[in-house]
């Protein structure tokens, strides 16, 4: 089966602007840290990490790292997952977030809120999309709608929190809703794959 593609303009080289509407992209693999006792956690989870814990050093290279690929010349609007503390509480990947703005890249990083808190997902513990959906509010529809949205999440496991977050966006009225996170979850039985 064909994956459905689209065309945005929110990465620098155009070729990779024809996107399948499912993907999640991501700068790489995060091995959880298991209180020091997974053998396969490396430098890039400890630079995840550090985004989690907003030091300095994994937002620079991060926000480098995004800088390097995301157009700045293009107008879209950036936004963010927010944490799962209600509202929307300040966070590494915010940070990123409103460091990516420019005069063309617009700063979303509220325009999602977190309603009411959820309890915070361990690894491989499943998501129940209709509760992210209700856990979850567009503050402020004027700033998506007509608009191409790159829509941030510091880490994806399941994917549940960044597809709530693409259909309250298209709800809004988003023309297209790309999904981006910083890393993606390696589940330990996947490695043995």
């Amino acid at each position: 089966m064909e994956k459905e593609t689209t065309h945005c303009r929110i990465f620098r080289d155009s070729e990779n602007n024809t996107v399948a509407l499912q993907d999640i992209f991501n700068l790489g693999i995060y091995y959880p840290w298991d209180d020091g006792h997974n053998p396969n956690f490396d430098a890039f989870s400890r630079v995840i990490l550090d985004v989690r814990d907003q030091h300095i050093k994994g937002i620079n290279y991060c926000t480098n790292s995004l800088r390097s690929f995301l157009s700045s010349t293009e107008e879209y609007v950036i936004c963010v997952i927010p944490t799962h503390a209600a509202g929307t509480e300040p966070s590494g990947i915010r940070t990123i977030a409103k460091r990516l703005c420019s005069h063309s890249v617009i700063d979303g990083t509220d325009v999602i809120s977190r309603v009411f808190e959820i309890p915070k997902k361990t690894v491989g513990e499943s998501s129940d999309m209709q509760l992210e959906i209700k856990s979850l509010a567009v503050t402020d529809e004027s700033v998506v709608r007509g608009r191409q949205v790159l829509l941030l999440d510091d880490v994806t496991t399941s994917g549940t929190s960044l597809k709530a977050g693409k259909y309250l966006i298209e709800q809004a009225g988003a023309e297209i809703v790309v999904l981006l996170a910083l890393a993606r979850t390696q589940i330990e039985d996947e490695s043995v794959k």
